[in-house]
């Protein structure tokens, strides 16, 4: 019965996110909804320390996750937000991205500059964790130049749609919820159990991209020529320092030297490590304009935009966490894991499924942060049942988040690309399928190998390949004799 209430719950929810209904508000409701069917079914308890009456408790709960999660993950992503949203104040987000660009004008063959800027992107989303601010820069920067080098539109804007699709670093909300769901420090997680895998996996999807735009290219009309965006003169709109492109890298710079892995005596974590790097960029900002008031008045700046990113973000977060005791209340995660185990089901394949679910929702929603946000509170609770490790588990659900992002026509990286390069968001993501397809099923290969469980999930990993290439043959069935009638 309760995976029965489940399944509603997130048919329920998904219809509505997909008609555009604010998400957290569908999140907070589906929770509350199915926490109330709880208090009558399942005898459920929501808070250490009760009101006094059920009912209230479901308010405590929120409350107690709003205390939580604004002054810990909460903050650290506020601070990530208005760090961010600083740099490209300043122009130093520009600066980065003009610089970092240039080695690859020099380059003449379009398809490995193509698949080159696929790495670029993806190592600047260490610096530019918005996914969408990081698309409209490169937009700006590598687009006019790829396209005079014989690249379609299509192909260039499906890339750089791509450069934030493998979420990774200590900028992403994603990544810092992660590690603190699975108790390690970000600066741990991202060395230790991201590098080795995205490291691979970038290169392998870089590749990927550039032999499958080289093919829609291929089969385009040779009269459809590309047009041109822009010119060179004018990519990046800031008139910052060339040292401003340092500024970025402060954060990461400050939490890799001072830690076990650099300087262990002295310890700088996250929100220290922010504060320090807006600390210095309004000192550079003072030096720059020589005048106090502006420089002060881009600090309420940043204030307002950590506001913008607790209404958007950290909500989320907190809706999501809703949302999932909601689905723990009814009995639903116990009842699915006694249905796995009674299956004979391993603890790798409960959590291929978690995966699997994780990079569909975020297809279906066009956000790997709803849906990451609702599974990830449940993953401890899961671990410890299958007896199985929280970082091992949490990774290649985490990472199928922004792959399967990437691949919605409704993301919105996806929409703005398509506004800035005259496209459909259709044309762009039928070319983000097959590289994010593919290196979503070597991402699973990855992880799973690492963890030494490659050979319990080969059989559904085959299995998942052979259902992808039956419904592409079904698609083109269907496709092909409209195209015929037309003719």
């Amino acid at each position: 019965m309760s995976l029965l209430i489940a399944l509603f719950g997130l048919i329920f929810a998904g219809r509505l996110i997909l008609k555009n209904y604010n998400p957290q508000a569908v999140l907070f409701l589906t929770g509350i909804a199915m926490m109330v069917i709880a208090v009558f079914t399942n005898d459920a308890t929501f808070v250490d320390k009760s009101t006094g009456w059920l009912g209230f408790d479901i308010f405590e709960y929120i409350r107690n996750t709003f205390s939580n999660r604004a002054g810990g993950l909460g903050l650290k992503i506020m601070l990530i937000g208005g760090f961010a949203m600083f740099m490209s104040a300043i122009g130093a987000s520009q600066v980065m991205v003009k610089v970092a660009a240039k080695p690859l004008m020099k380059l003449n063959s379009p398809y490995l500059m193509l698949a080159l800027a696929l790495i670029l992107g993806q190592a600047l989303s260490l610096f530019i964790s918005s996914a969408t601010g990081l698309g409209l820069l490169l937009m700006a920067t590598l687009y006019p130049v790829l396209i005079r080098l014989g690249c379609s539109k299509a192909a260039v804007a499906a890339v750089l749609a791509s450069t934030c699709a493998i979420e990774f670093g200590p900028g992403s909300g994603n990544s810092i919820l992660a590690a603190q769901t699975a108790g390690m420090d970000i600066t741990d997680f991202f060395v230790n159990e991201q590098l080795p895998v995205i490291s691979i996996l970038i290169v392998i999807i870089a590749g990927n991209h550039a032999l499958v735009q080289r093919y829609f290219d291929s089969k385009m009309d040779p009269e459809e020529q590309p047009a041109q965006l822009q010119s060179d003169s004018d990519v990046t709109g800031t008139d910052a320092p060339l040292y401003y492109l340092l500024l970025p890298m402060l954060p990461l710079f400050f939490m890799l030297t001072f830690s076990k892995m650099g300087v262990g005596t002295i310890r700088v974590g996250m929100d220290t490590a922010i504060l320090l790097s807006i600390f210095i960029g309004l000192v550079c900002e003072y030096i720059r304009h020589k005048h106090a008031k502006p420089v002060f008045v881009k600090l309420q700046v940043i204030f307002n935009d950590m506001g913008k990113v607790f209404a958007t973000v950290v909500t989320l977060i907190i809706a999501g966490q809703t949302f999932a005791m909601g689905l723990k209340s009814i009995g639903a995660i116990e009842a699915l894991l006694n249905l796995a185990s009674s299956a004979g089901f391993t603890a790798s394949v409960i959590v291929l499924f978690m995966a699997v679910l994780t990079f569909s929702i975020s297809a279906l929603m066009g956000s790997g942060n709803a849906a990451f946000f609702s599974f990830a509170p449940m993953l401890p609770q899961i671990a410890e049942k299958i007896g199985t490790n929280v970082a091992d588990m949490i990774l290649p659900i985490q990472l199928s988040a922004g792959m399967g992002r990437t691949i919605s026509p409704i993301a919105g990286v996806i929409i703005a690309i398509a506004g800035l390069s005259g496209l459909s968001p259709f044309d762009i993501v039928r070319r983000t399928v097959i590289p994010m397809l593919s290196g979503w099923l070597i991402m699973l290969a990855i992880t799973f190998s690492r963890s030494g469980q490659i050979m319990q999930i080969l059989p559904f990993l085959v299995g998942i390949i052979a259902l992808l290439a039956v419904i592409t043959f079904i698609i083109k069935r269907r496709v092909n004799p409209q195209v015929a009638s037309e003719m």
